[in-house]
């Protein structure tokens, strides 16, 4: 729950915090949300190779008591520098929780088992939105500070994790006479760190623009001026629909194709975004962010079963670290293009209409591969399901 929207778990108070601090531009206010994920960007991969000498569960232990400390860090700081320093040193623990957890899923499991497994992780992720937005939107409505307060979860996670988890067996590689050595299959993994990496681009655009477009938006007024509520329930929307797509994910994605999946998941993301950008009532946002939920539930295990099925063992800690780096550079990237764009585009609005154009692009090339599969002669046809070996 804490991999995805760890960062963004103040997002709704974010225009509070822009009173707090009137002297400091939205674009540094912004920086709350995206340091974590450029933190995760910069150490995923070594966190990553950590997990796979020392152990996951050491690594995973040390990561969620350090997400907790840094995360309510927040609600004692006073000066804007300071809290974006522990904003960054989240950003490390979540690291660590990203590449630990997502390798232990994979040790544990093996073939359909995984994927339905990497299905429930993502519904366990949108609960994880579900109640991070919605309790920080409640707890941005008592003050900006109180938002923070809600990383203090962690320390009922970290004892879960104390009492219950166990290390996996490590896997001895014996080389062999005569046959290759396995190696890490970075070129392999390039094509599914690329894809998360432009849906996650996609996707961050709502946790950090959409407090701002609700507080523009008239229609949002019914529910009264406590826009950080308002926003966090309908950032809990998203996250319950991605949740609903992990409980289904592993009866269902066994059956289709990857490239399948992905053009679902860029069409449903351009669907929503352009759906924000022409919302003019509460109905239209509420669809339009459970279609963008949804689009983010499909890709995450989709990527994740992809580099199980390609990636040896021993290198799972490794190749795991690279998924968090691709996928928090991204969102990283993803605050840094807002700032072009929203200069051409001018409102909020016609800002998601442009990203909902990029998701509409991005869907073409795995759609035109899905075609291409399906005219293939068989004996050249790759299996290419989210669980296939």
């Amino acid at each position: 729950m804490m991999v995805l929207m760890g960062g963004a778990a103040v997002a709704p108070a974010l225009p509070l915090i822009s009173e707090a601090f009137p002297d400091a531009s939205e674009a540094t206010i912004s920086l709350i949300i995206t340091l974590p994920a450029l933190a995760i960007a910069l150490t995923g991969f070594f966190v990553g190779e950590l997990s796979d000498r020392i152990g996951k569960i050491p690594v995973l232990a040390v990561s969620v008591a350090i997400f907790s400390i840094a995360g309510c860090s927040g609600y004692f700081l006073t000066s804007l520098s300071a809290i974006l320093v522990g904003r960054f040193i989240l950003g490390i623990g979540i690291a660590g929780i990203i590449c630990t957890t997502s390798a232990l899923i994979v040790c544990y499991y093996d073939g359909i088992s995984r994927v339905r497994v990497l299905g429930y992780q993502a519904a366990a992720m949108g609960m994880g939105v579900l109640v991070l937005e919605t309790s920080g939107g409640y707890l941005g409505g008592v003050s900006w500070r109180a938002a923070f307060l809600i990383y203090l979860i962690g320390v009922v996670i970290l004892a879960g994790v104390l009492l219950t988890m166990r290390e996996p067996a490590r896997v001895n590689v014996e080389k062999t006479s005569g046959a290759p050595e396995e190696t890490f299959p970075a070129s392999l993994l390039l094509p599914g760190y690329a894809t998360v990496f432009l849906g996650n681009m996609l996707f961050f655009l709502v946790p950090t623009k959409f407090p701002y477009l609700i507080a523009n938006l008239d229609a949002a007024r019914i529910l009264g001026e406590n826009f950080a509520l308002t926003a966090g329930i309908f950032l809990g929307a998203m996250g319950c629909a991605s949740s609903l797509v992990g409980l289904v994910y592993g009866r269902v994605a066994w059956r289709l194709h990857r490239y399948t999946l992905l053009t679902l998941t860029f069409v449903f993301f351009g669907t929503g975004l352009c759906g924000l950008g022409f919302a003019t009532s509460l109905l239209t946002v509420g669809v339009s962010v459970v279609l963008v939920g949804l689009a983010q539930g499909i890709l995450m295990p989709t990527i994740l079963s992809w580099i199980a099925a390609i990636t040896p063992k021993q290198f799972l800690g490794r190749a795991s670290g690279g998924f968090s780096v691709a996928m928090n550079l991204g969102l990283f990237v993803s605050t840094l293009a807002i700032v072009p764009v929203i200069a051409v585009v001018a409102t909020y609005g016609n800002l998601f209409l442009a990203f909902g154009c990029a998701a509409f692009a991005l869907a073409l090339p795995y759609a035109l591969a899905m075609v291409k599969r399906q005219f293939a002669p068989p004996e050249v046809a790759v299996d290419v399901r989210p669980g296939a070996e």
